[in-house]
């Protein structure tokens, strides 16, 4: 069920399990000198004995239209790209051990400083940031559309240099975003000087160079906002016959009048 986007059948009813908020919540904000080294790291954090609940990346021009777009200073935004962690627990002592530790890891790979957002004031003001990254690029620009990817994490410098080669490419605007704990990313497109033509046909020979090199890289073409019908036939091309209509024969079985959801994902 879950993935199916509403294709297979209807939930009416879940019982979930809650856990107590951890004791202890701290975060880390780590500004590097440019992406790549940025991106470099994660997976040498990934790889150490400490496991941060959350590991974001974004640019100095992300953190900047959020700066606008809100009215409110972020704690820092000299640098080109950021690294934001956060570190929780039931005991004070064992977070900030963890989080002492990744950020000597990032000190020794090109980080240029490690501020502690400790405060509820802190807090508020970097994670309202990252919040409102989508609104403040999509106010910004004309016109906007994204390509959300999954790929590899040893994989996101790499990929997030080719955007920005992309964007050199056809005079455009790429930011960028996502979740560079686990490869999910936020890629926009957007549109400000060219015409509404002009910036269609830009981006659907864009999108086709992203999503093909997604799936070079052993990723998917989305990573967390599902497929729809706007990246049904990238969902073909990934997946080839045979695995579209296995998804066709399993939706049968479970809605065999085609009723739900119809014309989404592959149906």
């Amino acid at each position: 069920m879950i993935g199916s986007e509403g294709t297979l059948g209807v939930i009416t009813e879940a019982i979930m399990k809650i856990i107590p908020l951890p004791a202890y919540s701290i975060s880390l904000l780590v500004p590097f000198p440019d992406m790549v080294s940025a991106l470099k790291t994660v997976p040498k954090i990934i790889r150490s004995n400490v496991v941060p609940t959350a590991v974001e990346y974004m640019s100095r021009d992300t953190i900047l239209f959020a700066e606008e777009y809100l009215g409110k200073r972020f704690p820092d935004s000299k640098s080109s790209a950021y690294i934001l962690m956060t570190f929780d627990g039931m005991s004070k002592s064992r977070v900030e051990d963890e989080y002492n530790a990744i950020a000597e890891l990032c000190l020794e790979n090109g980080a240029k400083d490690v501020y502690l957002v400790d405060t509820d004031e802190r807090k508020d003001s970097v994670w309202k940031s990252r919040g409102a990254f989508l609104e403040a690029i999509k106010a910004s620009c004309e016109e906007m559309d994204e390509c959300d990817v999954v790929v590899p994490r040893d994989r996101i410098a790499e990929y997030i240099d080719f955007t920005h080669k992309l964007a050199g490419e056809y005079n455009m605007r790429i930011p960028s975003f996502g979740h560079a704990g686990d490869g999910n990313l936020h890629i926009y497109l957007c549109r400000d000087k060219d015409s509404h033509e002009e910036w269609l046909a830009k981006t659907k020979e864009i999108f086709k160079k992203l999503y093909d090199l997604a799936e070079e890289m052993g990723g998917l073409v989305s990573g967390e906002h599902g497929i729809g019908y706007a990246k049904k036939e990238y969902l073909y091309d990934l997946c080839g016959e045979d695995q579209i209509q296995l998804m066709r024969k399993i939706k049968e079985s479970f809605d065999p009048k085609l009723i739900l959801n119809p014309g989404k994902v592959c149906f």
